[in-house]
C-alpha cells in the first residue's frame, strides 16, 4: 500500500511452500538422471523456502 515495500505479515510462515514442493521433485527428478550437484542445489533451495516440506531425500 502507498509507496512502503512490501513486508511479510507472518515472518515466521514459509516463505513459498508450493514453491518448495516443485522444487523438490525437480530434484529428485535430476537424482534419477545422475545428476546430484544440481539435485542438492534444488534440496537447498527448497528447506531456504520450507524446511517443512524436505524430508530424507536431500541425503545421499
Amino acid at each position: 500500500m502507498g509507496n512502503r515495500p512490501h513486508e511479510k505479515t507472518c515472518p515466521n510462515l514459509p516463505k513459498d511452500t508450493l514453491g518448495a514442493i516443485e522444487l523438490i521433485k525437480q530434484a529428485r527428478k535430476l537424482l534419477k538422471e545422475g545428476k546430484t550437484e544440481e539435485a542438492k542445489k534444488k534440496f537447498a533451495q527448497a528447506r531456504e523456502w520450507d524446511a517443512n516440506v524436505v524430508f530424507g531425500d536431500e541425503e545421499f
